[in-house]
């Protein structure tokens, strides 16, 4: 499935939405006032006023429930200084990236010209500490080789359209998702929907995206779905074998992540088809 043709079912499918919503409330709106006017035409009229009745219905809660779980969200609060990257990480992840920048060059440069420049190590720090969880040390080599990328049409995407997140994303999301978590108070929410400990890396565009889980320090990449939950199932263990995978799709042809096989739009920009 191409990016444009995905957004457009998007966009018409909750134009449907919208307009079945419209016309079930105009039809409604509509049928109440001939409902009222045939029953009142058949009642006498009034000689004297009818006794007020008073419902004794209990009044609606005004308190929302309150997460008794540990969410892990510690906004703000995370460590003040990165970890050490080891210089195998750095080696493993430029690596992949050299083969991702050196396809994109010569058969897709409006996309290459998509990605952005490292991102400073205070950035990196700064977005940590407020996410409030440590980040692996696979997604800083990343963010020092690419602080994700511009948000265009040509722009990059992991397989199948996931943006790579820059640190400010990676902060925003973090941020975003932990306070709709605890404004939720529901506790079956908490690691199901989304966790704390959970580092966004990529996003679609639509309130989705890849996270590695932090739990256990181990950072296992997964993916979430605002509407849904998450899982892992479809996806490498790491960040760094998804770069790999995608630079062998684009070198090979595909197919990866379910299928999905690379190819070249007439603006030479890269894109994802989907699977026959």
């Amino acid at each position: 499935m191409r990016k444009k043709w995905m957004r457009a079912v998007v966009i018409a499918v909750a134009s449907v939405v919208i307009v079945l919503g419209l016309v079930f409330a105009v039809t409604m709106r509509s049928g109440e006032p001939e409902s009222t006017q045939s029953l009142s035409a058949l009642q006498p009229a009034w000689t004297t006023p009818r006794t007020p009745s008073y419902s004794t219905a209990a009044p609606l809660p005004t308190t929302r429930p309150t997460l008794t779980v540990d969410s892990g969200c510690r906004l703000g609060q995370g460590p003040a200084t990165l970890d050490p990257v080891p210089e195998a990480t750095t080696r493993r992840v430029n690596a992949a990236w050299d083969r991702v920048e050196r396809w994109l060059k010569a058969k897709a440069p409006a996309t290459a010209a998509t990605l952005r420049p490292p991102a400073t190590i205070a950035r990196i720090t700064e977005a940590q500490r407020q996410s409030g969880v440590a980040f692996p040390a696979e997604l800083v080599a990343s963010l020092l080789r690419h602080d994700g990328v511009s948000d265009t049409s040509e722009s990059f995407d992991l397989p199948p359209f996931h943006q790579p997140a820059s640190a400010e994303t990676v902060e925003r999301e973090a941020k975003v998702m932990c306070e709709v978590l605890t404004s939720s108070g529901l506790d079956g929410n908490v690691g199901s929907w989304w966790h704390g400990r959970f580092v966004p890396i990529a996003v679609d565009g639509g309130g989705n995206g890849l996270f590695l889980d932090q739990r256990t320090g181990t950072g296992r990449l997964g993916e979430w779905d605002h509407e849904g939950s998450v899982s892992s199932g479809r996806w490498p263990p790491t960040l760094t074998e998804l770069l790999e995978q995608t630079a062998t799709a684009l070198e090979t042809g595909g197919p990866v992540i379910d299928g999905y096989r690379p190819v070249v739009t007439e603006k030479r920009a890269l894109d994802w088809d989907i699977p026959r």
